[in-house]
């Protein structure tokens, strides 16, 4: 069985589009048995090759949005860290946040946090290429509806409404049931009660004539 030189294998896993492998991914990369992959995963590690970031878990890359999305599966980059990958918020949040149906965790060494949700509500994604390789990233839309959804009672940013897709967030907050259901149905309303949107559509702009709601509760 002819050995592979770390160099080869580095340049095969940069060229298969992936950046983050686990042993098992390793292995059927290189064709070799789960064993030898796993010491060519130790060698890359001290060669400076590679990057473990778990235990059984290695990375070529040092690009947190790709980690983040690779490194559990499926998930995708969404709430504050979206919004800043699209360029509408300033705010650096403290980790890359991530949506995921398997069980809530964070990796707080390597910067990262996963937000359960069902899998009925996993959409509103798609792959950016970056460093490479790609990282699955929210749209703008659906990165404010996973923050109504996950955190009721917290403040959402209103200023970021005219600024997003009104098709596509009503079409979101429609496909969007149980938790959480009532509040995003009536999330966005139009901001002159009836006949708003006639005004809208012959006024500044589809987007523009949105408002945020109070919360349940709140004081008028």
């Amino acid at each position: 069985m002819k050995e592979l030189s770390l160099y080869q294998i580095r340049d095969m896993a940069l060229g298969s589009g992936r950046a983050v492998f686990s042993i098992q991914q390793l292995a059927n990369l290189t064709g070799k048995p789960k064993a030898v992959a796993r010491v060519y995963a130790s060698r890359l590690v001290k060669r400076g090759l590679a990057t473990r970031v778990l235990r059984g878990r290695l990375s070529f890359t040092d690009d947190d949005f790709v980690v983040a999305t690779q490194l559990v599966e499926p998930s995708y980059v969404s709430l504050q860290s979206a919004l800043l990958f699209h360029g509408l918020t300033t705010q650096v949040p403290a980790c890359v946040e991530c949506i995921s149906p398997k069980n809530s965790r964070r990796y707080r060494a390597l910067g990262i946090a996963y937000h359960k949700m069902p899998p009925s509500l996993m959409f509103g994604y798609e792959a950016h290429a970056r460093s490479g390789s790609y990282a699955f990233v929210a749209d703008p839309e659906k990165a404010l509806l996973d923050m109504a959804y996950l955190f009721p009672r917290a403040p959402l940013p209103a200023d970021l409404l005219g600024k997003l897709d009104r098709a596509r967030l009503s079409g979101y907050v429609q496909r969007f049931q149980g938790r959480g259901e009532k509040r995003l149905g009536m999330l966005l309303v139009p901001s002159g009660g009836a006949g708003a949107d006639e005004d809208a559509d012959a006024g500044a702009g589809a987007g523009a004539n949105f408002i945020l709601k109070k919360q349940a509760g709140e004081p008028t």
